[in-house]
């Protein structure tokens, strides 16, 4: 739980850019493609995050010997 919240309150800081930058994203258009979005973010860092914690797991169940 604590590491989604980390990553939702870290992609929501990434997503509210400064006031200078949309005039920057407008200017330069290399700039308007590295703005974030929110949902995008956070739904990426909790797929990665899920299937990392399920191939752990799987590398776990397959290292522990049989009952």
């Amino acid at each position: 739980m604590e590491t989604t919240l980390l990553m939702a309150m870290t992609a929501w800081q990434c997503s509210r850019p400064s006031d200078a930058m949309p005039a920057a994203y407008a200017s330069d258009p290399e700039l308007a493609a590295m703005r974030r979005d929110f949902t995008d973010l956070v739904r990426r860092a909790t797929a990665v995050t899920a299937s990392g914690l399920l191939a752990r797991r799987d590398i776990r169940a397959e290292a522990s010997p049989a009952s």
